[in-house]
């Protein structure tokens, strides 16, 4: 047997309350109407914001013959995305050297996909199927739920095969597999641990859930095999579905709408999967939308806040207030090594924490002022775009 390729990332991507669904019923809506309502474009994602207003204020889709039966079937519709409740891509980082066995367990299920990874020219390529399992379900996350959110605790998912957390399949022929000691030693310490789900001692089979802050009666108890680098503000997003001292089960839909390997500086860090409206045989194409992964360093609350403003309409930003030299430096650092971020911005006050990036393993090869750029907040978005580095990934951009 092929020994296995130990892909060290992975991605999760989240949909919240149907809003693909909902998204693609918007898009065909425009896509065949934009002539008859007169719209500048037949893409919703080309239109301006009195349009979309229009659309709302006039209820056009409600009211229409053919989609207005489907607005109700499916609870509404949407025109655009929105990260802090629409859910998007979540990268974790693999702990192969603690806890083997689960890690390849969850890249296997992980990274047989239906859709695309994000990158243009992978659009359309066929993929292989997932295998099917003991259980007579494909062996995928792509497609199963998020089952349980405890806000203050967990979020878990994982079972393709009951979707309550009854179930569940590994992909060592459908038996349970043990737990591994070095993944029990770990501790459940912060927010974003990844873990596995079990029903007792070496019971492990698909399940797997994502700490939302510390959770120590969970430590020697469940096996840590990764932890969130990216897509904490998703987090965020699914910890609101759940109900504070309920039974578990989110108020909304939280699903993995795909998943798969997340290859460090080629495959986008974060989004949301859009369905184009075309003359295909399913009727449209799925593009994964990205939304670049932005560290700002700013010398003050007040500036990160002027930053945040300028990029959060089109990037996914995170800030560092700089007070300490060494702690903002190796802050920057450990983003990009372990590439939770797409690039840093620094405000010109803070220029001399830009770090060395040639010095950072992965990133011997890649120019450091495309990476890392100073600029002031009002320039900071046209620096972006202007990027070699940004313009030259084979992504889509919102």
């Amino acid at each position: 047997m092929a020994p296995v390729t130990r892909h060290k990332y992975c991605f999760l991507d989240i949909d919240i309350n149907d809003h693909r669904s909902k998204l693609a019923l918007g898009a065909a809506f425009v896509h065949a109407t934009d002539s008859r309502y007169g719209f500048s474009s037949s893409d919703v994602r080309k239109l301006g914001g009195s349009e979309l207003s229009r659309i709302k204020a006039e209820g056009l889709i409600e009211m229409d013959h053919d989609f207005g039966v489907k607005v109700k079937k499916l609870g509404g519709y949407s025109l655009s995305h929105d990260p802090e409740t629409d859910g998007g891509r979540i990268v974790v980082e693999l702990f192969w050297d603690i806890a083997p066995m689960a890690c390849e367990n969850f890249m296997t299920l992980a990274g047989t996909t239906s859709y695309s990874d994000g990158c243009k020219g992978n659009v359309g390529k066929s993929v292989p199927r997932p295998v099917i399992g003991v259980c007579g379900k494909p062996l995928s996350y792509t497609g199963s739920i998020i089952h349980r959110v405890v806000p203050g605790f967990i979020m878990q998912g994982g079972d393709f095969v009951m979707s309550n957390g009854s179930g569940g399949e590994s992909i060592f022929s459908g038996k349970k597999f043990k737990d591994e000691r070095s993944g029990l030693q770990l501790h459940h310490h912060s927010r974003g641990i990844l873990s596995m789900g079990n029903s007792g001692k070496n019971s492990n089979s698909s399940q797997f859930f994502i700490t939302f802050q510390p959770t120590p009666q969970c430590d020697g108890k469940h096996v840590i095999f990764g932890q969130v680098r990216s897509g904490f503000d998703v987090l965020d997003c699914i910890e609101k579905t759940g109900e504070p001292g309920g039974g578990g089960e989110p108020n909304v839909s939280v699903k993995i709408t795909n998943s798969g390997i997340f290859e460090p500086l080629s495959s986008p860090g974060q989004g949301y999967l859009f369905d184009q409206p075309d003359d295909s045989y399913n009727g449209s194409t799925p593009y994964f939308m990205c939304r670049p992964r932005v560290l700002v360093v700013a010398p003050s609350d007040l500036v990160a806040k002027k930053f945040k403003s300028i990029l959060s309409p089109s990037t996914s930003v995170s800030l560092i207030v700089h007070k300490d030299e060494h702690c903002t430096k190796n802050t920057v650092e450990i983003a990009l090594t372990t590439y939770a971020i797409d690039f840093a911005i620094f405000a010109p006050p803070c220029k001399d924490q830009i770090p060395n990036l040639h010095s950072l393993s992965g990133y011997e090869n890649v120019n450091s002022h495309e990476i890392l750029m100073v600029a002031k907040p009002i320039d900071s978005l046209k620096a972006l775009r202007a990027s070699t580095w940004f313009q030259s990934r084979d992504w889509y951009f919102t």
